[in-house]
């Protein structure tokens, strides 16, 4: 038997493939790749990750793999009594979004109702999938750096916070050559035109962004100093005081270390490790800065759109940072070559609808025809597109949450 068949699978997407070809679950099962299994999995990453990104991903054996999909798609094609078929390639996603968990639902049900808008063959011509980016049972960020071509991936690809698709790999290959291409002109209403949201060379798209604050519980703060700038949080007198975004995977928030080393050097994330006492989900910092329990922490550094619901909580104060709340940007890639047909997609997401749906749930869009309702004195920090660009995040993070955890484990200089 030749691998014909299943060699024509490697870039198609495990829907396609399971879809199609049930009888190959096993195979895949016996290759520590049963989650694949999962109907919901497959419905949402499956349509997006072909096997030949998750072969490369997790090292397996590409031939020897194509020839187990073989023998099980031959075997069932002989019970069937039968002839195997080549099976095409499964057609790519024009949209794949992993969007924050508070505007999921709400971009979601807009952008099928918006859908609901055009000519019936326009809307059946798009494919799509809107995700939670909390879904962990898939971590689509790993797949990223085993991308050969521009086709392993959706043609439009919206995402949060400084993720695989602003590392070195990816950069090089796919952004400086101009791949992707910015598609607003946008540079943000009154608060933000002076912040630079506008790449300069035109690649990528900011939609909107998760600002970070602090929260102070003056109980648990005593007579020391409400903190002003995020420099502050590097002061001794804040020593196992602070909470900030712990990873399940034993990172910390990048927003907040990448500006801390930006500005203050190693020294700096390792002084913030020795004052940081948790690690937690920002609904953790909300429940305990609402409880005011012994244990809460005196400072946390959360999302604007988890310390808003603190507004009036006696005893707790919503601080500004006289510096600027640090910006996690929201961000679109569109394909350079396929812009002009997804016009109708980029529509929408950079248009005010989806801008309107952002600011309401707290993440400041960029469209001007929006009030992301801010402070009128407010103003923000942002390590900016040249150093996301000429910098190796990936590797500039290994190091700086190594240095964060040696303080936060107390270990010395």
């Amino acid at each position: 038997m030749t691998i014909t068949a299943s060699a024509g699978l490697l870039d198609a997407t495990l829907n396609h493939i399971l879809t199609g070809h049930p009888e190959t679950l096993p195979v895949f099962a016996d290759a520590g790749l049963g989650m694949v299994a999962d109907e919901g999995l497959r419905a949402s990453f499956g349509t997006v990750v072909t096997l030949r990104t998750l072969l490369k991903a997790r090292d397996l054996n590409a031939v020897l793999f194509c020839r187990r999909l073989d023998e099980a798609i031959g075997e069932a094609a002989r019970t069937a009594r039968r002839q195997p078929a080549p099976t095409a390639a499964g057609s790519p996603l024009n949209l794949f979004a992993l969007l924050p968990c508070p505007l999921k639902v709400p971009l979601e049900e807009a952008f099928e109702a918006y859908l609901d808008t055009l000519l019936p063959e326009v809307r059946a011509s798009f494919t799509y999938c809107l995700e939670g980016n909390a879904n962990h049972d898939v971590d689509y960020y790993a797949l990223v750096e085993h991308f050969e071509s521009i086709d392993d991936m959706p043609d439009i690809i919206v995402t949060p916070g400084f993720n695989s698709f602003f590392h070195r790999p990816f950069v090089e290959r796919f952004i400086k050559p101009g791949l992707f291409t910015s598609v607003s002109t946008f540079a943000g209403d009154r608060h933000l035109a002076r912040l630079g949201v506008l790449d300069p060379q035109g690649q990528y798209t900011m939609l909107a962004m998760n600002l970070l604050v602090m929260v102070v519980d003056h109980a648990r703060l005593g007579d020391r100093p409400v903190p002003a700038t995020w420099r502050d949080l590097l002061d001794a007198a804040y020593r196992k005081s602070v909470a900030i975004r712990g990873n399940h995977d034993g990172s910390f928030c990048e927003t907040l270390l990448l500006t801390i080393h930006k500005e203050f050097g190693l020294d700096g994330v390792f002084r913030l490790g020795e004052n940081v006492r948790y690690g937690w989900h920002p609904s953790q910092m909300v429940k305990a800065a609402a409880s005011g329990g012994a244990d809460a922490p005196a400072i946390s550094a959360m999302p604007y759109f988890f310390a808003r619901h603190l507004h009036g909580r006696k005893g707790v104060s919503i601080v500004w940072p006289a510096d600027g709340a640090l910006v996690s940007p929201v961000t679109m890639l569109v394909k350079t070559g396929k812009r002009e047909a997804l016009q109708p997609l980029i529509d929408f997401f950079a248009g005010p609808k989806a801008a309107a749906i952002c600011a309401e749930a707290a993440f400041p869009a960029v469209h001007p025809a929006v009030d992301n309702r801010l402070p009128d004195d407010a103003v923000f920090k942002w390590v900016g597109w040249e150093y996301v660009k000429n910098h190796d995040i990936k590797a500039m993070l290994a190091e700086i949450n190594a240095t964060f955890r040696h303080g936060f484990a107390g270990g010395g200089v």
